[in-house]
């Protein structure tokens, strides 16, 4: 079965977008300067990811239609829905804990894709994707450690 990686691309693209914003609002709304710092340095870094997917996307994109099993087309197609239909929406209203664990999940989100796309491109930018592929659990595992002091935040420690 056909099918066009520019698909992946193109939501990674907007997933960094999303991810990006989504650690600035937090940024904006956090309460200690620790936090703040961490979550502006995510999304800048989130923002560059965003330049880079852009990039290959531009060099790549039009070359990147290959013949794929029915069931990986399935699989890949099946994470591209989700994402574009998941609301990763920042509310205000939302703890901090929460909020962390939704940045947690986005991040493990992105790590799937980056591993997917590596799987099924081996050819496509490998040395950019690995860059991201490492930063990407970098970025994860700095939410989970920040996500571990978020309950200690709420009772005053």
């Amino acid at each position: 079965m056909n099918f066009d990686g520019g698909q992946i691309l193109s939501t990674f693209v907007k997933m960094e977008q999303e991810v990006a914003k989504y650690y600035k609002d937090l940024a904006e709304n956090a309460s200690d300067e620790r936090s703040k710092a961490l979550l502006n340095r995510l999304s800048l870094e989130e923002e560059n990811h965003e330049k880079i997917y852009q990039a290959i996307l531009n060099k790549y994109g039009g070359a990147m239609e290959r013949e794929f099993s029915n069931d990986e087309v399935v699989y890949v197609q099946s994470l591209i829905e989700q994402n574009v239909s998941a609301k990763h929406r920042f509310d205000k209203k939302m703890k901090i804990k929460d909020a962390l664990d939704l940045a947690e999940q986005m991040e493990r989100d992105g790590i799937l894709f980056v591993h997917q796309m590596m799987e099924m491109y081996p050819d496509i930018a490998q040395d950019e994707m690995k860059i991201i592929l490492k930063e990407e659990k970098k970025h994860l595992q700095l939410v989970r450690e920040r996500g571990q002091f978020a309950p200690l935040r709420s009772l005053g420690l």
